[in-house]
Order: structure tokens, then C-alpha cells, then sequence
């Protein structure tokens, strides 16, 4: 579709007919070819996408089909590119004229018997020579009427002149249109009419019509150039217009489901630059109008751009909520948030981990595609321990690609951890003295002392907790060496309640259940039991081997305690110590 074409057509038939377009489209037009005192003949004219190429859909209303019946335009059958579409409403309102010519010329016509029809015939050949006398006498143009024909053929600019796609370098005003068209005068219409007091009617009626055209909008003088940016507007956005100014409007540029902004513009003074107020939101994301926008930055009142691109351009910068909404809800999908009412890209995330606590993280979606802006307070810098650029979200940022729903991820994840990590060191800390934790290695080292026979033993632990902690088990570790022979025991019981405890791990075990046991084991094996049934109860008398009322013995020389039941057994077998083989002084050996 050829808009400059069409726009230079539309030009034409505002200066000779009362058309104007139809809901602000200037492909659409609608209006009056011929108009009597009896009534007004309409006609629609739709220009198609293959125009000029072919000739625009007519559209034609009752009265003009009642009157013309199946007729054929000339202009149209005939139709090159270089054909006007003015031409077609001409011949179309010349058919009118001589069909109500013709018509008038019937009611006038005495009615007469059949043997008069001769008279009859002799009378239509007359009316008729003389009509044709005089449209030829109507024809006739003296060199002076032609030359000023050819200098008013349409009063509007040449757009072959000017640059493609409407950008014009200057534009007639309305009064200039009305001070022209009122020197304009319509082609004789008198000689396609037989009634003289009618002739008058009709051509004074005509002459009002073109000293005050219609043109386009609600049919008032306004420049084609005005109405032609309110068209191109109303193709692609919704509007309220604020007065009655044509060009003062409230343009909703909707971005989202959810969101639309009310932008105020004003180019009555087209084509100087128009007057663009946006609401305070959109001023907040992306600032002063009059410099952000290019458009307007760069605005050439010789060579003005579409008022219509102000809007698009207007539309491509605030485009970004979309995505932005879209990443929110992704957020907001996960967790508790509270939203901005006066700015969308920001949102407050809660972030509720170990024992109930609950901590804010101001996020600031913005500069996306780019990573998030987060505010973290120090209280949160604290427990998260990990600058934001050397979080893996950030290191491993993609534009395009990455979400900043991850970094809430990575960041709720390291507060969950390290939460978990300070709960479960005031846990342990409540049961065990000697607790150090090493946030920038994760480790944790425990030191536990032993009891009863391991009185003598401070067991050394060190736990190493991995970065998944605590989806993934820690290890651990004794630090400090036993002396083999006398605990090797002591350190394998241990060994084998690490691995006990760590075959049952789960995300909801604890460290302090972990050092529950260890302290379990250590008291089992600190516990006095007899070096020869392993045991702390006597298997003869079922006394244990410490405490009151026991049953205990002790060899003199190595010191390892016995039950006394379990001595004599051995010194009556052996009559040695069955641990270090040595003879007992014989106060110790059985009578």
C-alpha cells in the first residue's frame, strides 16, 4: 500500500468534495459525491493494499443504487497508475446530475393519448438536443479558464517532492486551505440542469460545500497533515482526546497484561515538537523524555518525524516490564516477596530459615537482562560471609540466558546454610567447651575429653562441612594419635560409630547428634570393664567391676583390673597375669 499515494488522493478530494476518513483511516474514506435538498448521495472509498495498482472498492449507498441502477465508471474500468481517484467521484456525480436531470425532465414531460405519441418522440429529440447543447456549451473553456484550471487542479503540496513515508517539509494549515478553497469554483454544473429556479438551488448548495470543505475529522478545518498523524496514531494505539484540540490526547500504551501507562501528548503545533508527559513510573525507569527518547532528542521541524514514532520508541524503551514482570513471577513463584506499587522493578524477598528467623533482601530488577541490584543489609552480610561478585550466579552470568531468580536462589541457599551452620555451633556449644569454626574453610574442629580410664585422652575432631551441607554428609576426622596398643580399641569403636551415624544421614540429621554419639562411644570405652571378658559386669556374680559393693581385682604389675571372679579363674589356670604373663606376689594367688 502506497500511503504517500494515497494521502496526495485524499488531498485531491478534499479540495472539490466533502469526504472525510472513517475512524481516523486514511485508507477508509466516506462522504457525499452529490447533495439536493431531497436527500445526500454517499459513497465509501477503500483503498486496498495492491493501490495504485488497481483502482479503491467503492462503496455505494442506497440512493445511489436506487437511482443508477447496474451502471459502469469509465475511470475505473479504464484504470492505470496514473489514473486520479477525484476523476472516478466526478464521472460517478456526473451520472447523478444527468440521471436526475433525466428525471426531472419525465415529470415535466404532458401526459398524452397514444395517437399523440408522435409529438411525444418530437418532444424528447428536442429536450434532449437542447441538453446536449448545452454540456457542450459547458465544455467549452476559453485559454484563461484553462490555464487557471491547471494552476487549481488540487490545492494541497506536491508529495512527489518530499521524502518517503510522509516526512514532510512543510504542511498547509487550515487557514491557508480555506483562503484557497474559497477562490475555487466548481466546473458549470448549471448546464446538466432543465429548471432554472432549481439550477439556482443546486449551484448555490454546491458553492457552500466547497468554500467550506470537510476535511476528514468531524468536519472540521483542520490541516490534512494533523489529521493524517491522529490516523496513524489510532491504527496502533488506543485514545481519549483531552480537549477540543485534535491533537491533545491520552494515548494508553499498555506493555502487559497488567500494565498500561497514560501518556499525555500534545502537537497541535505540528510540526513543531510536541509536548510529551509521561506518568511517574515510567519517568522513574527510564527518566526525562525529552532525553532519553532519540525522536525527540533529535526533532526536525523541517523534516518531522511521525508523531506515532514517538510512541513506539516510547514503547520499545518501557518494553523491558514485560520481561520484567515475567522474571518477578518467577520470583514471587518461590517466595514470599512484596511488591513495589510505585516501581515494578522492585521487589522486597523474604527469606525465613532456622528457628523461625525471617530476613529481607531488597532486590532491584532494572538492569536485567543484566544481573540484579540487591541491597544486602549487614545483618545478612554477616551470615551470607561471600561477597555478591563471588557468588556463581554472578560469576557465571549470562545475558539472555541466566534469571535472577538463581541469585535469590544462591543467596536464600547460603543463608539457609550458614543459618543451619550458627544454629547447630550454639547447639554444640551448650553441651561441648572447646568449639572453633572456620567459615572461610568450612570447618568445624571439637575438642572432647575422655572419662574414667581415657581420663587421660583429649580426642581431637575435625569436621569438614562441603559446600551442599547439608544436602551432602560432612567427613570427620581424629586429629590426635592414640598409643596404639593401649587405645587401638578405642579408636576403632569410634571409626565404626562415624560410619554408623553417616550411613543414616539425612538433611534433617544434626551435628549435635553426630557428637552424641561420638561422647557415647567415648564413655563405653572409658568405662572400667575386666581385661579378660571384656566386660563390665561380672559373669559369675553379675557385679560390676567399679563402684560399690564391686567385684574387681587388680594384677600388680600392669595394672589391669579384673573381675575378681575372672582373677581367679586365671591365676587358678594359669598362675600368671593373663594380660602381662607376670607371677603375682603371693598374697594375690589362690590358696
Amino acid at each position: 500500500m502506497d500511503k504517500q499515494r494515497i494521502l496526495k488522493e485524499a488531498q485531491k478530494i478534499a479540495t472539490k468534495f466533502s469526504f472525510w476518513m472513517v475512524s481516523g483511516n486514511i485508507s477508509h474514506l466516506y462522504g457525499y459525491v452529490y447533495e439536493t435538498p431531497e436527500g445526500k448521495y454517499e459513497l465509501e472509498i477503500k483503498f486496498g493494499d495492491d493501490f495504485p495498482y488497481i483502482p479503491p472498492d467503492l462503496g455505494h449507498h442506497k440512493e445511489i443504487k436506487e437511482l443508477l441502477g447496474d451502471f459502469q465508471l469509465e475511470t475505473v474500468n479504464n484504470w492505470t497508475t496514473n489514473s486520479s481517484v477525484v476523476d472516478i467521484i466526478a464521472e460517478l456525480k456526473a451520472k447523478i446530475q444527468q440521471a436526475l436531470r433525466g428525471s426531472e425532465k419525465e415529470e415535466h414531460l404532458p401526459s398524452t393519448p397514444t395517437s399523440d405519441i408522435s409529438e411525444v418522440n418530437e418532444a424528447s429529440e428536442q429536450i434532449k438536443t437542447e441538453s446536449l447543447q448545452e454540456r457542450d456549451e459547458a465544455e467549452v473553456k476559453t485559454p484563461e479558464m484553462e490555464t487557471k484550471t491547471e494552476k487549481e487542479e488540487y490545492l494541497t503540496p506536491d508529495l512527489n517532492a518530499y521524502p518517503p513515508d510522509f516526512e514532510y517539509e512543510q504542511f498547509l494549515t487550515p487557514s491557508e486551505i480555506e483562503e484557497n478553497i474559497s477562490t475555487k469554483k466548481e466546473p458549470h454544473e448549471e448546464s446538466f440542469v432543465t429548471e432554472p429556479t432549481k439550477l439556482d438551488e443546486i449551484g448555490s448548495q454546491e458553492t457552500t460545500e466547497l468554500t467550506q470543505p470537510e476535511l476528514f475529522a468531524d468536519h472540521e478545518q483542520t490541516s490534512v497533515a494533523l489529521n493524517t498523524e491522529i490516523g496513524l496514531i489510532q491504527q496502533e494505539y488506543a485514545y481519549d482526546q483531552k480537549s477540543q484540540q485534535k491533537g491533545d490526547l491520552n494515548v494508553y500504551l499498555t506493555i502487559t497484561l497488567t500494565k498500561t501507562f497514560l501518556i499525555q501528548i500534545n502537537f497541535n503545533d505540528y510540526p513543531e515538537k510536541p509536548s510529551v508527559n509521561v506518568p511517574e513510573e515510567a519517568h522513574n525507569l527510564i527518566g526525562d523524555v525529552y532525553q532519553t527518547l532519540d525522536i525527540l532528542r533529535n526533532w526536525n521541524t523541517k523534516k518531522p518525524p511521525h508523531v506515532v514514532d514517538i510512541l513506539r520508541e516510547l514503547e520499545n524503551k518501557l518494553y523491558f516490564i514485560k520481561d520484567i514482570e515475567q522474571e518477578s513471577k518467577k520470583i514471587l513463584g518461590e517466595y514470599k516477596c512484596d511488591l513495589d506499587s510505585d516501581d515494578v522493578t522492585k521487589l522486597q524477598v523474604h527469606l525465613v530459615t532456622y528457628g523461625f528467623k525471617e530476613y529481607l533482601l531488597d532486590v532491584n530488577l532494572e538492569s536485567y537482562p543484566k544481573p540484579p541490584i540487591i541491597d544486602l543489609s549487614s545483618q545478612l552480610q554477616q551470615i551470607i560471609m561471600t561477597p555478591l561478585t563471588e557468588l556463581k550466579s554472578y560469576k557465571n552470568w549470562v545475558e539472555g540466558e541466566s534469571e535472577p531468580v538463581e541469585v535469590i536462589r544462591e543467596l536464600a541457599w547460603l543463608v539457609d546454610k550458614n543459618s543451619r551452620i550458627n544454629f547447630e555451633i550454639e547447639l554444640l556449644k551448650e553441651h561441648y567447651k572447646k568449639i572453633e569454626y572456620d567459615a572461610s574453610e568450612s570447618i568445624l574442629r571439637v575438642d572432647m575429653k575422655g572419662k574414667m580410664k581415657t581420663q587421660d585422652l583429649t580426642f581431637e575432631f575435625q569436621i569438614n562441612l562441603p559446600i551442599e551441607y547439608p544436602m551432602k554428609v560432612p567427613s570427620i576426622k581424629i586429629l590426635n594419635e592414640f598409643e596404639l596398643e593401649a587405645h587401638e580399641k578405642i579408636k576403632n569403636d569410634l571409626q565404626a560409630s562415624f560410619k554408623s551415624f553417616f550411613e543414616d544421614w539425612s538433611p534433617f540429621s544434626y551435628l549435635v547428634d553426630l557428637f552424641n554419639s561420638i561422647s557415647k562411644k567415648i564413655f563405653e570405652v572409658s568405662v572400667l570393664s575386666c581385661v579378660i571378658c571384656h566386660k563390665i559386669e561380672c559373669p559369675s556374680c553379675s557385679r560390676k567391676i567399679a563402684g560399690e559393693n564391686n567385684c574387681h581385682a587388680e594384677c600388680p604389675h600392669c595394672e589391669k583390673h579384673y573381675h575378681l571372679h575372672c582373677w581367679q579363674q586365671t591365676i587358678k589356670s594359669f598362675g600368671k597375669c593373663g594380660f602381662c604373663l607376670k607371677i603375682p606376689p603371693p598374697s594375690l594367688m589362690l590358696d
